[in-house]
């Protein structure tokens, strides 16, 4: 299970920066503007790099079973498959 991002107001980044460096060591920072609005998220380079890497590897798993499933279905142009099909 992925943990809940630490949250703190977009004034702790002025004030406690380095803290909030740390933190994003951890994981996802989201910082927020007043009324509790998401205005922006830190990461580490690590986990932004982590993420990226998960993101391409779920983009070639779909194209490789998309091919499968055209050589299955006999299909000869690409469709596009709901998750539930996949």
């Amino acid at each position: 299970m992925n943990r809940l991002p630490e949250i703190a107001p977009m004034s702790d980044m002025r004030l406690r920066q380095a803290e909030i460096i740390e933190k994003a060591q951890q994981g996802p920072v989201v910082l927020v503007e007043r009324g509790s609005k998401p205005a922006l998220v830190v990461l580490s380079p690590e986990l932004w790099n982590a993420l990226a890497d998960r993101i391409e590897f779920l983009e070639d798993a779909v194209a490789v079973y998309r091919t499968k499933w055209e050589v299955a279905s006999g299909q000869d142009e690409l469709i596009e498959l709901s998750p539930a099909t996949v």
